[in-house]
């Protein structure tokens, strides 16, 4: 993934189906929370994907994988359950790509957060995509091309810093006051996006409730199809063997959910 030069900124229930005996037990996830600001959660704790999948609205998006996203209980942020997506080795050189994605509720503004798990086993070398968005230029779903990125990017110290790549302008914004990124405990980030094709657009970062990156005035989507996606991406982690990303409690709202 090219890299061009850096710009700073800153600013500084689940509603399971009933099921039977015979009957599938499917959940879509919680829509809605009362105040008509959360528009879609999951949390895994189905112990399946269906919160992400089972509407049809949502899917894998996958390149240069050996195992899919799945479910796992080997670490939670709350319950039992939690996504993990599997970065493997790259052979070819191209990024291992390996995210679930939502291609709706999909309004003009939403925040899109997740929280994210990344083992203290895994050396990201170049870059560790998170957060990862796709526009379509036909507006149709058809013809993606990535837009937007939200990176861990490595210090001379060895530590993370969050940063926001913009695949059109070929721009990664940085942070002036930079907030390292913890291994080995949960962090969430939460991205506001305000989709435009001209400068009425925003986007905006937040770690753990922190503002931390804020793009005001951009164009941020070629047309109105937009999908986000969430895992993990690289081209290099430092490993001989694949490395794990884990995810929990994902939503969509149009409204800051926050850490809390």
């Amino acid at each position: 993934m090219p890299r061009a030069r850096s710009i700073s900124c800153l600013t500084v229930v689940a509603g399971a189906l009933a099921a039977s005996a015979c009957e599938q037990n499917v959940h879509l996830g919680d829509i809605g929370d009362g105040g008509a600001s959360l528009l879609w959660t999951a949390t895994f704790e189905p112990g399946d994907l269906s919160e992400w999948l089972a509407d049809g609205k949502g899917g894998t998006y996958v390149e240069n994988v050996t195992v899919f996203p799945m479910v796992t209980t080997d670490v939670a942020h709350r319950g039992h359950y939690a996504g993990v997506a599997t970065i493997t080795p790259p052979l070819t050189g191209e990024p291992s790509i390996n995210y679930l994605f939502r291609e709706q509720p999909s309004p003009r503004e939403a925040y899109y957060s997740a929280w994210y798990f990344i083992p203290a086993s895994v050396t990201v070398r170049s870059w560790l995509s998170l957060s990862h968005f796709r526009c379509s230029h036909t507006g149709d779903g058809n013809d993606l091309f990535p837009i937007w990125d939200v990176n861990l990017i490595p210090r001379p110290d060895g530590s993370l810093i969050a940063h926001l790549y913009n695949y059109v302008l070929v721009q990664n914004f940085e942070q002036f006051i930079p907030v390292p990124v913890p291994l080995g405990r949960w962090v969430q980030f939460e991205v506001l996006f305000r989709k435009a094709a001209d400068t009425t657009g925003h986007i905006e970062v937040w770690q753990d409730g922190i503002p931390i990156i804020d793009v005001p005035y951009a164009i941020t989507a070629e047309t109105d199809w937009v999908q986000w996606d969430a895992g993990g991406s690289s081209t290099d982690l430092g490993l001989s063997a694949p490395a794990v990303i884990y995810m929990d409690d994902a939503a969509i709202s149009l409204a800051r959910v926050g850490p809390g």
